[in-house]
């Protein structure tokens, strides 16, 4: 199992459109069974909205999310700086952190490109995509 993107990936990312953003996340996030985003302290960092984008009301809370450390690290080093990447197991974030989002109402914002949105994604919306995928027996949480 590989932990790292590859350079074509990361190349590549910049072009993908939303649906591919989220498809590659899926599929990586799967693979590594880990959910990379940055922390302030202790807390998971979320910022609002500046203004209204697919169909999320300016000032709606989001979480950006990556699949690798290398995603979150650019975007603590170039765009946050007064957070750092932290990652907690895929099998963690589905069980014990998607709940949490949904009951605050925080959008994920999965794979945002620079300091742009990625594919904003609900909470309820990813957690019944993760179920669909399990269900389906197409990836396996190991544990």
């Amino acid at each position: 199992m590989r932990f790292e993107a590859y350079p074509s990936e990361i190349a590549a990312l910049p072009a993908l459109s939303d649906g591919e953003r989220l498809d590659y996340f899926l599929m990586r996030a799967f693979e590594t069974e880990e959910f990379w985003a940055l922390k302030q302290g202790t807390e998971w960092f979320t910022r609002p909205l500046t203004e209204e984008i697919n169909g999320f009301a300016a000032g709606q809370l989001i979480l950006p999310a990556w699949c690798y450390r290398h995603y979150a690290m650019d975007a603590a080093l170039d765009i946050w700086t007064d957070c750092r990447p932290a990652s907690v197991s895929l099998e963690y974030f589905i069980e014990e952190e998607i709940p949490r989002l949904i009951e605050q109402d925080i959008v994920l914002d999965i794979m945002p490109r620079n300091d742009q949105p990625g594919c904003m994604i609900t909470a309820h919306r990813l957690s019944s995509i993760f179920e669909g995928i399990m269900d389906a027996g197409e990836y396996r949480l190991e544990g």
